[in-house]
């Protein structure tokens, strides 16, 4: 099957790649990359590796939060039940993308371990299911 891949889909998954590679770099940093900021851009990673797979594949989300982006993909190439579970969960540690966050709490550390783990799996899953060698070195 031959299909045109909604453009700028590699800019997505290079931007993750990138994101993950500096969140886990933070962890040997921790005078300057508090648990917080580890997890944004751990987020951010996730996020965007997931968007550029939905991209790739002409799926374009109804909304960027994590679960959106989990239902987005269950279209075209869904995620095994236990990524997309660590995937969902991320999404309450600390209400992101809520309009009204009942909690605010800083990540502890086994939530930095966990997603900095969902990141590495989203990474797997998306060089699955895209070409990879077109999303050049920064992706690797």
């Amino acid at each position: 099957m031959h299909f045109q891949a909604i453009t700028g889909w590699h800019d997505h998954i290079v931007a993750g790649c990138q994101y993950l590679k500096t969140a886990s770099n933070g962890m040997t940093r921790r005078s300057v990359f508090s648990n917080e900021v580890i997890f944004q851009l751990a987020a951010m990673a996730i996020e965007k590796l997931m968007v550029g797979v939905c991209q790739y594949h002409q799926q374009m989300p109804a909304d960027n939060t994590l679960t959106g982006l989990v239902a987005a993909l269950s279209e075209v190439c869904p995620l095994d039940a236990d990524l997309a579970g660590m995937i969902t969960r991320i999404e309450k540690v600390d209400d992101m993308c809520s309009l009204t966050p009942e909690r605010r709490q800083p990540p502890g550390d086994l939530d930095i371990e966990a997603i900095l783990i969902a990141g590495r799996e989203i990474v797997g899953f998306a060089k699955q299911h895209v070409p990879w060698d077109a999303c050049g070195a920064a992706a690797t």
